[in-house]
């Protein structure tokens, strides 16, 4: 009885938490979704359920929300109030480690597995190639999952400019491990150099100098020998990627799109929410962060002079209640604009997936009892919305 209860009262946010195994909190960088990520998690781990969030974002702002002092790349228990249901546990995702582990792991032998992890170009590849990050991402989130130790996994993107590159990078990671390419890069002409072969075709020339400027590596043989020390592995890159894909898509995973009131930000969520079909992933739920609300009484904005008439009943100073008349109107025209903004962006939301306005807060949230104040907001019901 209780429980139903509690259901009845459930915000939209928490039904999603409810439905879902696997929520991944996507958004363009510095919108607030760490810190989303981390509220998250730590509320459904109150509910009740085994929960843990993965962050992709080395400035380590996950460790900061939960008011822990390190996260690594194997998951941390985080220390709950004992009312929590459930458990909370996070972690952080070391790209360079992970590559490393899937070395060892395809490696045909000690010594073929140390000259990768010694070669130039793997360096390159597994710390700062585009769409490795995004793909040891996604292949944690899997190994996460086929674990079967965790009721809700909450993923933490990339600090992107683009909310679609999480999605995107790995199939561009995909195309150039393709296995066509790894066929040609292992030819046994490959152990001659630059030169040789810059004479031999034009073409594949331009296409060293491409890859020696993306990589700046030089020795044509350092990338030969990777491919094909690594080929086994790639053999199965692209159906590994498909697979994942496929788990992106499932029912049970379902996106939560971080964004700002801003004019520019809310331009790639709506970009974001064009796209959302062609990517055929879930979008259960939009959080717009640090937005600024008009003061009204009776559904209308107080005007300069009745602000100033009510500082000076209150004892300011001439001056200073000109100042704060000032700017209580700057205020009020920044909160107008993201009214008018937040409107003509949520009529482009599907009308299933839900809206949660979190008010631009006085302090940064650095502690589990901040991310407590913060479900206030992410977590009304559509009454206290209401209200």
């Amino acid at each position: 009885m209780a429980r139903a209860v509690c259901k009845a009262m459930d915000s939209p946010l928490d039904n999603v938490l409810e439905h879902h195994r696997i929520l991944v909190c996507a958004g363009s960088g510095g919108v607030g979704k760490t810190t989303t990520a981390a509220a998250v998690a730590l509320r459904a781990a109150q509910r009740g359920q085994r929960t843990i969030v993965m962050t992709i974002d080395p400035a380590k702002r996950l460790a900061d929300a939960l008011g822990v002092s390190a996260i690594g790349d194997e998951p941390v228990e985080v220390r709950l109030p004992r009312t929590a249901r459930g458990t909370l546990a996070a972690m952080m995702l070391d790209q360079k480690g992970a590559w490393d582990r899937l070395v060892e792991r395809h490696a045909p032998s000690d010594e073929i597995r140390q000259r990768i992890l010694n070669n130039r170009f793997y360096q390159h590849l597994s710390q700062s190639f585009a769409g490795s990050q995004e793909y040891m991402a996604i292949e944690q989130l899997r190994a996460l999952h086929e674990s079967g130790q965790y009721d809700l996994i909450v993923v933490d993107t990339p600090p992107t400019r683009h909310a679609l590159d999480f999605l995107e990078a790995p199939q561009r990671l995909a195309d150039f491990l393709d296995r066509n390419i790894v066929r040609w890069f292992v030819k046994p002409y490959f152990s001659a150099s630059w030169a040789t072969v810059r004479l031999v075709n034009r073409t594949v020339g331009f296409l060293f100098r491409r890859l020696e400027e993306a990589t700046g590596v030089s020795a044509l043989a350092e990338v030969s020998e990777f491919f094909t020390a690594m080929a086994g592995l790639f053999e199965n890159f692209e159906p590994r990627v498909r697979r994942v894909y496929e788990l992106l898509r499932a029912p049970d995973t379902g996106f939560l799109l971080v964004t700002s009131s801003e004019e520019q930000v809310l331009q790639e969520a709506e970009f974001f929410l064009q796209q959302i079909h062609r990517l055929g992933v879930h979008l259960r739920a939009i959080v717009v962060n640090r937005v600024h609300r008009e003061f009204l009484v009776r559904e209308k904005a107080p005007s300069r002079q009745a602000v100033i008439r009510i500082m000076r009943k209150l004892g300011a100073d001439p001056n200073l209640a000109e100042a704060l008349a000032e700017n209580f109107e700057l205020y009020q025209a920044l909160g107008r604009g993201d009214v008018l903004r937040l409107e003509a962006f949520q009529r482009l939301v599907p009308a299933e997936t839900a809206v949660v306005l979190v008010p631009n807060l006085a302090t940064d949230i650095h502690s589990l009892q901040g991310l407590e104040l913060l479900h206030a907001h992410l977590f009304a019901s559509d009454l206290d919305a209401a209200a």
